[in-house]
């Protein structure tokens, strides 16, 4: 499956229209290895700058988070919302 059929399936699964979710959330709920983490992240930066990509969800807001697990380390968490209408243009 693509990152963004995934992404779409990871919130219609947790059945929120809005959440904050981190590349790590996408990889482990789905089993996926470090190497997938350059495609989610780069599909979200994407969903956050273009308003042309059709996905039925976009990122309206990144934020950098500190964790602590496995190490002392400053991620992304981006705020996912559903889109109110999916446009026709796809940057794809």
């Amino acid at each position: 499956m693509r990152a963004a059929e995934l992404l779409e399936r990871y919130m219609e699964e947790h059945g929120q229209s809005e959440q904050w979710i981190t590349v790590y959330d996408l990889r482990t709920y789905f089993h996926l290895d470090e190497l997938t983490a350059p495609t989610f992240s780069g599909l979200l930066r994407r969903l956050h700058r273009s308003t042309r990509f059709a996905c039925p969800y976009r990122v309206e807001k990144i934020e950098r988070i500190s964790v602590s697990i496995p190490q002392q380390r400053m991620i992304k968490q981006y705020l996912v919302q559903k889109r109110l209408k999916i446009p026709k243009n796809t940057d794809a």
